[in-house]
């Protein structure tokens, strides 16, 4: 932890660390106008663009060649910001993120009803890779509710075997003994309703909490590939007329489950079973709206007013980017968030700050992560229990 100006300290670190951080994310000033408790947020464009060019470029130098710079802004400079970054980090090294940042309620709607404007819910992550957008290790989401096209279950199958299933579909090596009991596997299956597969009366709803448990063994049907549905008219000939499904394998050799019982007359019957379970989540791709924005006063104990990030949009950012171990530096460190996070999470890192909350904030939140005090946040998540340390420096010390 640096207390003291990032543009100094930045300047000392460069003989030390050039090329060794793995992930910067800062959350610089929005430059909005506003004045804040612990700074304020208000210079000209050109004066605000002047301060952050150098920093930018420090901070791009401290990367690592696979590394990444995440800026968190909003819409009052994102455009510059983006053309700046652009500049330094070279656009084809670019990528977008949207976040949803705040509710459509509350106090703030009241103006935006009232004069008939647009609430401003949203804010921006601009990431740049040394090496390009790639590498990245981003966890899938879960998708909201169930969706009612997967309603046909599967008996008769253990979930033993429909993990070895769906080891040999992932398998592109996989041999013809494989493909042998891939094909056994789908032959014992039985395809019936839900409510049958539950057990239950057709009458009696089958609730969410027992279809995402029984997933691994619900199905639903799509059309294929002419290619496909070619290969299947032609293995269903040779088959066990009691099997009730069965694979193919495309030229590109990838493997589908078909079910036996289709009119191979029709150009695109439905026939390629699909697993619920591999749809339960999904890719969050560049619009993040499942990250939890509200009561977070709480986070790390401390409050810092319209200026605290959610611990777990940190989590999602360090994750994808980074490994436990590597280095993660924040150069406008805030509240803290982003060094509890790392701290939480196995990663090294460098918090800067100059305002008097490093010593109100800062020091008393990552001495509560160290002692394992803070469970709030991600603590619960990633099974924080506390240890490690810091040690705490002025941009003097860095240059003795």
């Amino acid at each position: 932890m640096i207390f003291g100006d990032n543009l100094v300290a930045l300047c000392g670190l460069q003989a030390e660390l050039t090329g060794t951080i793995q992930c910067v994310y800062i959350d610089p000033p929005y430059n909005t106008g506003n004045t804040f408790p612990h700074y304020r947020d208000g210079l000209v464009h050109e004066r605000w663009l002047s301060m952050m060019r150098p920093r930018l470029e420090l901070l791009w130098a401290l990367l690592r060649d696979d590394g990444f710079l995440v800026v968190q802004i909003d819409d009052n400079e994102f455009a510059r910001l983006y053309l700046l970054m652009a500049e330094i980090c070279q656009e084809r090294n670019l990528k977008v993120i949207v976040v949803k940042m705040a509710e459509p309620t509350g106090v703030k709607m009241a103006p935006v009803v009232k004069h008939g404007g647009i609430a401003r819910l949203k804010e921006y992550l601009i990431l740049a890779g040394k090496a390009g957008i790639r590498g990245l290790s981003l966890e899938r989401i879960p998708k909201g509710a169930w969706d009612n096209e997967y309603r046909i279950g599967v008996a008769h199958v253990t979930r033993d075997e429909m993990r070895q299933l769906k080891e040999i579909i992932g398998n592109k090596t996989r041999t013809a003994a494989d493909l042998q009991h891939a094909d056994a596997i789908c032959g014992k299956f039985a395809l019936t309703s839900l409510e049958a597969l539950c057990q239950r009366a057709p009458e009696s709803p089958v609730n969410e909490a027992w279809l995402r448990e029984n997933a691994w063994r619900i199905v639903r049907t799509c059309a294929t590939t002419a290619v496909a549905k070619r290969l299947a008219d032609q293995k269903r000939l040779t088959l066990n007329p009691h099997a009730s499904a069965f694979v193919v394998e495309t030229p590109q050799h990838k493997l589908y489950v078909m079910k036996r019982d289709y009119d191979d007359q029709r150009a695109q019957p439905r026939i390629r079973l699909l697993f619920a379970d591999d749809y339960l989540t999904v890719h969050p791709g560049d619009f993040w709206q499942d990250i939890k924005t509200t009561g977070l006063g709480d986070e790390g104990g401390v409050d810092f007013t319209n200026g605290k990030k959610p611990e777990a949009l940190l989590k999602r950012i360090i994750g994808m980017t980074t490994q436990p171990g590597d280095w993660v530096l924040d150069a406008f460190a805030g509240s803290g968030t982003t060094g509890a996070v790392a701290h939480k999470m196995g990663r090294k890192w460098i918090l800067i700050e100059s305002g008097v909350q490093c010593q109100t904030h800062l020091l008393p939140r990552l001495r509560r992560v160290v002692d394992g005090i803070d469970q709030s946040g991600i603590s619960r998540a990633v099974g924080w229990k506390g240890g490690g340390g810091f040690r705490y420096f002025t941009p003097a010390d860095l240059t003795e």
